[in-house]
């Protein structure tokens, strides 16, 4: 069984009924995870409604981005992209992790990015709550050490081609193409069963993590600005 939450009850609908013509069990409810009370609210309806299951794999997967500098960012943006971003995987780990703890059956899973540990221009939003999420994925993860039969798995792609960062160009596209959505859920799927605590998407943004620690801030600056991910969010259109 799958339970989907979301706040646009249009794509809840949509995506229940692509799941179950797959041959899956598959319910919504509307719920911005943003908004502790009614994340609360929501896990409560949901146990509710499994009946006869319990809910040991939690997705956190819902993001925004607003795709703005700081100075010409809105306020009510800024505080949105936490709440979202950041703020509701605490709210829903909250409200699912104590019976999976109960179990011992269980799985927290974080659709990150790899701007979590390489921040660009014009995406400070996005990149500030993604470092936040990786934070508290990273010790949540240690916190589970000695929990038996509950993991937790971090998952930090590239630039993935959905509609929400549309727009966003780096100046070798063929050297590094965005990853499709089909191949970030098997992966993620795959890292699941495996018990990975971290996967990167590609395998080479690796590298990006070993030069991060190894270079100096000038060379990673001229680094940004031959690869175009200094620029990269200037041309934007992404669904905000």
């Amino acid at each position: 069984q799958i339970i989907l939450w979301g706040r646009t009850e249009k794509c809840l609908k949509e995506t229940a009924e692509e799941i179950k013509m797959m041959g899956t069990e598959c319910h919504y409810f509307i719920c911005d995870v943003g908004n502790r009370e009614e994340v609360y609210q929501q896990a409560k309806a949901s146990f509710v409604f499994l009946q006869v299951g319990d809910i040991t794999i939690l997705v956190n997967n819902a993001a925004v981005v607003h795709g703005k500098s700081l100075m010409d960012s809105d306020d009510d943006a800024l505080l949105k992209s936490q709440h979202i971003n950041t703020l509701g995987q605490f709210w829903t780990t909250k409200a699912f992790l104590p019976r999976m703890l109960e179990l011992q059956n269980g799985h927290i899973v974080c659709l990150n990015s790899v701007l979590a540990l390489s921040a660009i221009p014009g995406a400070i939003d996005y990149c500030t709550s993604k470092a936040s999420s990786f934070a508290f994925m990273e010790s949540l993860t240690l916190g589970l050490l000695d929990c038996p039969g509950v993991n937790a798995t971090t998952v930090l792609p590239f630039h993935t081609s959905t509609e929400m960062f549309q727009g966003m160009r780096i100046r070798f596209p063929n050297l590094f193409p965005p990853l499709k959505p089909e191949t970030v859920a098997r992966r993620t799927v795959e890292a699941v069963q495996m018990n990975e605590a971290f996967l990167l998407l590609p395998w080479t943004m690796r590298v990006l993590v070993i030069l991060k620690s190894i270079l100096p801030q000038a060379a990673l600056e001229e680094i940004h600005k031959f690869s175009g991910s200094y620029t990269c969010m200037n041309t934007f259109k992404g669904r905000t």
